[in-house]
C-alpha cells in the first residue's frame, strides 16, 4: 500500500548499498523522510536515489562504533526532517570465518564493536526521543547465523546472537512506552559484505536454503517496512526470519 510510512521519520544505517540501501529507497517511496547513514559513501542506486529525492531523503557519514557519531548523526536527522520515530539498525560486519580455537581477541573484539555496540549505541542515542514523542519502531538487523548454529565463524555468530536477546531485551523494556523493537534475521543475501565469502561458502550457503537460492535486498526491504509501519502496530519484541527457510533445517 503506497504512502503507508507517511509521517515516518527513519533514521537507517548501513544504507550505502545492500539492504540498507533497498530500506532507504522503499521508505522514501512509502511516503518517509529518510537519514541514510553509513560510514561508506552512497553506492550507485542510493546516490541516485539521493539526487531524485532531495528533500525526503538525505545521507550522512556516521561510524556506529562511536557514540559522539550517533549524537552528530541524530542532530543532522532532526535538522533535515525531525527526531526520527523509526530507527533501522542495519550495519554490521561479517566477521572472520574461524572457529573459536584460531579466532583473535581483537576480531571477537571487532565483531562486537559492529554487531552489538552499534545497536546499542543506536538505541541509546535514539530512544529517550522517541519517548518524549510517545513512541516509535526499532528494527534491528542481526542474522538467522544468530539463531541457528553452523560450524565456524565464531565472532560473526557469537555477535549476531548477543543482537538478538539485546532487541528482545530492548522490545521489553520499551513495550511499555509504545517503541516496538523487534529483529529481523536475513538469510543469504546479496549483498557487497556477502560477497565476501569463499565460493565453497556460498555453495554451502544456499545448500542450506530450502528455497535454492539467496535472496536480493529488495526482498528484505519490504519487510522493514512492514515493521516500521503503522500496520504493526501490535507486532513488537520478536524475532522474524526473511531467509528463505533456512532457519526451518
Amino acid at each position: 500500500m503506497a504512502g503507508r510510512l507517511e509521517g515516518k521519520i527513519a533514521l537507517i544505517t548501513g544504507a550505502s548499498t545492500g539492504i540498507g540501501s533497498a530500506a532507504a529507497r522503499l521508505f522514501v517511496a512509502e511516503g518517509a523522510r529518510v537519514l541514510a547513514a553509513d560510514i561508506k559513501p552512497p553506492g550507485e542506486e542510493l546516490a541516485a536515489a539521493l539526487k531524485a529525492q532531495a528533500a525526503k531523503l538525505r545521507f550522512e557519514t556516521l561510524d556506529i562504533r562511536k557514540e559522539q557519531a550517533w549524537s552528530a548523526g541524530l542532530e543532522a536527522c532532526v535538522s533535515a526532517f525531525g527526531h526520527p520515530n523509526v530507527l533501522v539498525n542495519n550495519a554490521g560486519a561479517l566477521g572472520s570465518g574461524k572457529p573459536v580455537h584460531e579466532e583473535t581477541i581483537e576480531a571477537m573484539t571487532a565483531a562486537f564493536e559492529s554487531n552489538v555496540l552499534g545497536m546499542f549505541l543506536g538505541m541509546k542515542t535514539v530512544v529517550p526521543g522517541m519517548i518524549r514523542l510517545g513512541g516509535g519502531a526499532i528494527i534491528n538487523v542481526s542474522s538467522v547465523w544468530g539463531w541457528s548454529g553452523v560450524a565456524n565463524n565464531a565472532a560473526y555468530q557469537t555477535s549476531k546472537g548477543a543482537a538478538v536477546m539485546l532487541s528482545k531485551n530492548a522490545g521489553v523494556t520499551y513495550a511499555p512506552h509504545n517503541i516496538r523493537v523487534n529483529c529481523l534475521l536475513p538469510g543469504y543475501v546479496d549483498t557487497p559484505m556477502s560477497r565476501g565469502v569463499t565460493p565453497d561458502e556460498a555453495e554451502m550457503l544456499i545448500k542450506f536454503t530450502p528455497l535454492g537460492r539467496r535472496a536480493e535486498p529488495h526482498e528484505i526491504a519490504p519487510m522493514i517496512a512492514f515493521l516500521a509501519s503503522d500496520e504493526a502496530s501490535f507486532v513488537a519484541a520478536g524475532n522474524y526470519m526473511v531467509d528463505g527457510g533456512m532457519a526451518a533445517l
